[in-house]
């Protein structure tokens, strides 16, 4: 069994013997053990372990390296197209130990049993992780891991306090403030402490050692939440937590809703650290997180996959709203907040305004993750918008919203298909390397487009009829035009699409489908068009992309992906409807 340790010095075992290792061949265990399971392509490694100043000939070093790591490490190593993986069932990496002691903490049943999970879990770091790593791209994964440090630490003491231990655990809060003296949860925690060991001008000065610190370094004062406990503490009461025996109050709660992450995730390397790095840089403000793509495109997985990595820095809640589209009201979506936090129905206020009040009250000074799914308007996800920067809201939308960034800062991650390879990779895993030969896999990779869906739908097909060849298969996706539907599953691409469509107003769609009855996937607007011809369609392709029906591929110049493209020429009995003659405002082109 081959084991990796990643929570201290880099250190790698076989079979318990301790494995030699150069620089390089430690970074690229590192990048391989952090995607334990998961292939990483051959340019991603390139990428982590050199960022913008490869060496010459990258991918040859990259062999060298992988051949060389393989003579020490064995079959633990598995070449998988587009790259590499290290096999889960030979390989034990000490993070995914420190994550499953942290889970059975949430599963315990008394502060003890909590603490005492969390200090198993906070064993298995040996000091700064990643050390002795150099590769540029692992340095968001060590920062996340130092993250989770820090919060699995926060929630250690939060317990060890419920449990009456604050004269155990009094000087391990004032190292750690010591060394994160920014960090409110902990300076709050110091004081709750102190205060319950009669140090109560201790506890205050405590207090006032942070806010001068805020107000030196970052012109800020303390979260409302720690400055209530000031003032409690001043008036000689306790109000870090409920007596025992008392229930749980609005915001005590700590929900846990994330859906499991979806099987066999491929690929959105990019949009993760996108993500990751809009979490980690320094805000002052709230800033909204839009994951935007076209039905099918895989948001809801991207933004779970990245949720449960990031689950640690959101240590007073994860909740995840499915929004359905135009379905759900704000007030409706706000309720469904306010009971996750542990607000009653009858204690919810009638109006929208309140509950808005209710909710900022709840998350201030909290570290909350609201992922608000299927989001249809800016109307549903204003209200949600947490008070301060503690918090976050990340956002799934089949549409672009633009609208948004007129309100709050935005960081949009639009969504495009997945390239061949990891389209190919996705199939493998599902189906298999063997099953894959066949050439034939070439003509169901365009078909699929690099839609996860379409892709995940062939590819349970497929495993479904072992005995149908590639070949056959490939001829039925070209003559089936809406493509496979598995049975007990109403998804489909063509579905997602077509709700899209129907919000179109009724110009874009016939726009839409007029596009669709051109053998070109690529257009551009004419110069030389009349100048009212011409504002009008810009809009109505402003519309078309920000439906995510098309994208915008350079001045004025548009494109369709394939499978949407296919989609608009099924739609094609309305072409005709629209009263602009298209060829006058569109230069139809098979190429930009």
């Amino acid at each position: 069994m081959l084991e990796v340790d990643l929570l201290g010095p880099v250190e790698v075992r076989l079979s318990g013997e301790l494995v030699s290792l150069s620089p390089l061949e430690r970074n690229l265990v590192a990048i391989l053990a952090l995607a334990k399971g998961t292939v990483v392509s051959t340019a991603r490694i390139i990428d982590c372990m050199w960022d913008e100043r490869p060496p010459a000939s990258p991918k040859s070093r990259i062999q060298g390296l992988i051949s060389s790591l393989r003579r020490k490490i064995g079959d633990a190593l598995v070449t998988r197209h587009p790259g590499y993986l290290l096999d889960p069932g030979a390989c034990v990496v000490d993070v995914d130990r420190g994550q499953e002691l942290a889970r059975q903490s949430r599963l315990a049943k008394s502060p003890g049993e909590i603490a005492g999970w969390l200090r198993e879990a906070l064993a298995v770091w040996r000091g700064e992780p990643l050390d002795g790593v150099g590769a540029p791209g692992l340095e968001v994964d060590r920062v996340r891991l130092n993250e989770v440090r820090i919060a699995l630490l926060e929630e250690r003491f939060a317990a060890e306090l419920d449990a009456g231990h604050h004269l155990r655990v009094v000087g391990e809060i004032s190292a750690a403030v010591a060394e994160h003296p920014l960090r409110e949860r902990l300076t709050g925690q110091l004081m709750t402490a102190l205060y319950r060991c009669h140090r109560q001008a201790d506890a205050l000065r405590a207090y006032q050692a942070l806010r001068e610190r805020l107000a030196e370094e970052l012109g800020s004062d303390p979260c409302a939440d720690l400055r209530n406990l000031h003032a409690s503490i001043l008036r000689g009461q306790d109000a870090a937590t409920s007596p025992p025996g008392e229930p749980a109050r609005p915001g005590d709660l700590r929900p846990a809703q994330l859906p499991p992450s979806v099987g066999h995730f491929t690929g959105r390397d990019r949009e993760l650290a996108v993500l990751s790095r809009a979490l980690t840089a320094h805000h002052d403000e709230p800033q909204i997180l839009l994951v935007s793509g076209a039905g099918g495109l895989g948001k809801t997985a991207l933004m779970v996959r990245w949720a449960h990595l990031s689950a640690a820095r959101f240590p007073d809640g994860q909740i995840f709203l499915d929004l359905r589209g135009e379905q759900t009201r704000p007030e409706d979506a706000l309720a469904a907040v306010l009971s996750a936090l542990g607000s009653s129905p009858e204690d919810l206020p009638a109006t929208v305004d309140g509950r808005v009040a209710l909710y900022r009250t709840l998350v201030s000074g909290r570290r909350v993750l609201v992922i608000a799914d299927d989001a249809a308007s800016v109307g549903q996800i204003l209200p949600l918008v947490p008070p301060d920067p503690a918090s976050q809201l990340l956002v799934g939308s089949r549409r672009r919203l633009p609208a948004l960034a007129a309100h709050h800062a935005v960081q949009a991650v639009p969504l495009a298909p997945l390239s061949p390879q990891d389209t190919h990779a996705l199939l493998d895993q599902i189906v298999g390397a063997q099953r894959l030969a066949d050439p034939a896999v070439h003509r169901v990779i365009r078909w699929c487009g690099g839609w996860p869906l379409a892709i995940r739908t062939a590819a349970a097909l497929l495993a479904a009829r072992p005995g149908q060849s590639l070949t056959s298969f490939a001829d039925e996706l070209g003559e089936n035009g809406d493509g496979p539907m598995l049975d007990g599953d109403p998804r489909s691409v063509q579905a997602a699409l077509a709700t899209a469509y129907r919000a179109l107003s009724p110009a874009a769609a016939h726009l839409f489908v007029r596009l669709g009855l051109t053998a070109q996937p690529t257009f551009q607007l004419r110069r030389d068009a009349v100048d009212a011809q011409l504002s009008q369609t810009r809009r109505l392709f402003d519309e078309l992309v920000a439906a995510n029906l098309i994208v915008a591929a350079g001045s004025d110049s548009y494109q369709f992906h394939d499978v949407v493209h296919r989609f608009a020429r099924r739609c094609g009995d309305e072409a005709n409807a629209w009263r602009i003659p298209i060829e006058s405002v569109v230069d139809l082109q098979r190429s930009l």
